[in-house]
């Protein structure tokens, strides 16, 4: 017999029914940084998920570093495994560049929050 999902032993429940009227197709491109003898090198993926992007709350911002709070920040909804980002991956949205600042792992209840940020792109990579 296989084993149950964690959500089911632990009493979470999954509101991917719920996500799914609220979610859309987003494609975003994912900035991926080597270094090619010495110089840094990047590339940029086109990656196509269900979700919704949306900007953070006043009281989501009052908790940003106060330096950081006129930054455009946005906060990304998906379901879990259809997006995986990690704090300092940057992606490209809307002609803008963003840094993920942070993520919330809401594994149980099958979605994942992340937190992103307008990244500073100096005049040599923008």
């Amino acid at each position: 017999m296989p084993a149950k999902p964690l959500n089911q032993l632990s009493g979470m429940p999954q509101i991917s029914a719920a996500f799914a009227g609220w979610f859309t197709k987003i494609t975003i491109k994912q900035i991926t940084e080597t270094i090619v003898d010495g110089f840094v090198q990047t590339a940029a993926t086109l990656v196509t998920f269900q979700g919704t992007i949306q900007p953070l709350s006043p009281n989501e911002l009052k908790l940003k570093p106060e330096g950081q709070r006129h930054w455009e920040w946005l906060q990304i909804h998906c379901l879990t495994g259809t997006l995986n980002l990690l704090p300092g991956n940057k992606i490209i949205y809307a002609d803008k560049q963003f840094k993920v600042m942070g993520v919330k792992d809401y594994r149980l209840n099958n979605y994942i929050e992340y937190h992103v940020v307008e990244d500073y792109v100096g005049p040599d990579n923008g």
